[in-house]
């Protein structure tokens, strides 16, 4: 093994003091939520119908919001299908179109009754309405209809928040600038999307918290720490596909160009920063005052899928072929993770 390129998996499970819960329903929900996202991707179907399968959305979202009922938890399951979706297509896109899909999104979002195309930059919406704004309507008209003003706002900016961080990492892509890791840590807390994912908690819960609870300096903390735990421990998982795909937008990539350390260093560093998140998400709950037996059980409820989300997440990681492909199971259990040119080459004609 020590002949071979690649590194080793820390131990994040001895971080994570959570178990990781899988919604009671989440397998028959699943399948549902991608039979709807296949119906209104008419466009798409051919993509969606090699991508849904392996990708297993549904499953990170019943890992993530078990305590869900299920009408809600549906709403959730196509939330970060959609999620997935939106992740995929600006990916692959350049700045000035990245401004143009966010345009289009936004605009499902403001008025979901139609599509109305309009103008980004100089540039013409499509004539047909594009699949992603189609399933967005949809969805966030269901969305509405279940939630209160405040909790659509706070899913609103986190999603305005997400498509201005993936501008600004298509800018750093074509530019080829690798910002500090502290640097880069305040950006992935937006591009991660945890914000919206965060937000739509309270839509998937039925609850709507007290706006001095959402806004209380420890509850912000508690969000912050558990995104910093959620992205930065999914871009150990990450590496591998991002790493053969010459993406550098992950922090044992920043890591690696921007201090010079060798993979295994770099991954070990961003275990670190992990394990001080999570530390700092503890201090904080531990101070986070009560607001009455009412509000307090709500907010247990809420911190219940924030906690979710950090073993959740680590335990998706190994369910989808997403990142560790088809020996997940084989790492997981031996924690190494090969970067061989080798594989390099059967993970980009996977991709």
């Amino acid at each position: 093994m020590s002949n071979k390129f690649g590194f080793v998996i820390p131990d994040l499970w001895v971080q994570c003091p959570w178990p990781a819960i899988f919604h009671p329903n989440g397998a028959a929900i699943e399948a549902e939520s991608d039979r709807w996202i296949l119906s209104h991707c008419p466009n798409n179907q051919a993509s969606l119908l090699r991508i849904l399968p392996s990708l297993r959305s549904g499953a990170l979202a019943a890992f993530c919001y078990n305590n869900c009922s299920d009408e809600r938890f549906r709403l959730v399951c196509d939330f970060i299908a959609v999620l997935f979706l939106l992740d995929d297509i600006t990916d692959e896109l350049d700045t000035m179109d990245n401004d143009l899909f966010r345009d289009i999104i936004t605009n499902a979002l403001i008025d979901p009754t139609s599509y109305r195309p309009g103008m980004t930059n100089g540039k013409e919406h499509p004539a047909e309405e594009p699949d992603a704004s189609r399933v967005v309507r949809d969805l966030w008209t269901r969305i509405c209809a279940v939630t209160g003003l405040p909790v659509q706002q706070r899913i609103m900016k986190g999603l305005q928040e997400y498509f201005g961080a993936v501008r600004l990492q298509a800018e750093r892509r074509s530019s080829g600038e690798i910002p500090s890791w502290e640097v880069y840590i305040e950006h992935r807390r937006l591009s991660s999307a945890c914000r919206p994912l965060f937000a739509l908690a309270e839509a998937g819960l039925g609850i709507e918290l007290p706006e001095e609870v959402v806004e209380h300096p420890l509850m912000a903390k508690m969000r912050n720490y558990t995104n910093d735990w959620v992205a930065i421990s999914n871009d150990i998982f990450s590496f591998r596909f991002e790493y053969a795909r010459n993406d550098d937008h992950n922090l044992i990539a920043v890591m690696m160009k921007k201090y010079n350390l060798d993979i295994q260093s770099a991954v070990d560093r961003v275990a670190d920063i992990c394990g001080d998140a999570l530390s700092k998400y503890l201090e904080a709950k531990a101070q986070f005052p009560s607001y009455g037996p009412e509000v307090d059980a709500q907010i247990q409820s809420f911190l219940h899928i924030l906690q979710s989300w950090m073993s959740g997440n680590l335990a998706w990681s190994f369910v989808t072929p997403r990142y560790l492909g088809e020996k997940r199971l084989e790492i997981k259990e031996h924690r190494w993770v090969d970067l061989s040119e080798e594989t390099l080459k059967e993970i980009r004609v996977e991709a």
